[in-house]
């Protein structure tokens, strides 16, 4: 007895072919025109940078007037005379 395996064939199969799309370069500026139109990613970390020095340098100095001002006004109890 001998037994044949067989796999029906379907005569309606189609072969589905896939073709690539190259992508759209994405639209990169040149950094020379960020340099030139002054908004360039380097020169706005640089700008806050420097503006948030400044601002702290500042904020500084204030307390540091107040200090004085303060040691000025109120005296040491110790330096009173008797």
């Amino acid at each position: 007895m001998k037994t044949v395996l067989t796999t029906p064939v379907n005569s309606n199969q189609t072969t589905q072919t896939s073709q690539l799309i190259p992508a759209s370069p994405t639209s990169v500026e040149n950094p020379s025109t960020w340099m030139r139109d002054g908004y360039s990613p380097t020169e706005i970390i640089l700008a806050a940078a420097i503006l948030i020095s400044l601002s702290i340098r500042g904020i500084a100095s204030v307390i540091v007037a107040i200090t004085g001002l303060v040691k000025t006004l109120v005296r040491p109890t110790s330096n009173k005379t008797k």
